[in-house]
């Protein structure tokens, strides 16, 4: 049994889903993983790492249109909406920053796997993504650190 850490980089394009389970396939292939744990860390606080659905484009919509909703841009109301609306204070980033912080505080940037035969063992209708929350497009960083059995050369 051994360790290996490595990085992977990614170009966003602005809000939305980034497909990157090709990429962590390929990488465990390379890497000739053949059974263990793999940990995921996106480097990052204004975009999340999620495992969802990969079948039906609608779902991350309504997961994006849900996100909207309850995360708006700019302001938002308390949550039992006595008061008026509150300005975020953070925002030297642009508008969509302090939201993209909430957003991915309310998500994840860490999920973790099993890897089996050299294999990513997720569900057949999953994906792993980086959901971006700016809305420009961003250089995302993940760690990759995997501990189990690999190939021999």
């Amino acid at each position: 049994m051994r360790q290996v850490f490595s990085n992977l980089d990614f170009e966003t394009k602005g809000q939305g889903f980034t497909n990157i389970t090709k990429d962590i396939n390929l990488w465990i292939r390379d890497n000739k993983l053949k059974k263990g744990i793999l940990l995921i860390f996106l480097k990052h606080t204004s975009c999340s790492l999620i495992i969802n659905e990969n079948a039906d484009i609608n779902v991350l919509k309504d997961l994006s249109n849900y996100m909207q909703a309850i995360v708006p841009e700019e302001q938002f109301y308390p949550i039992d909406r006595s008061s008026k609306k509150i300005k975020y204070l953070h925002s030297e980033e642009g508008l969509d920053d302090m939201p993209a912080h909430i957003r991915t505080m309310l998500t994840a940037n860490n999920l973790s796997f099993s890897v089996i035969d050299g294999k990513l063992e997720i569900g057949i209708w999953q994906a792993i993504y980086i959901w971006e929350h700016r809305t420009s497009n961003k250089s995302r960083s993940l760690q990759l650190h995997a501990i189990g059995d690999f190939e021999l050369d």
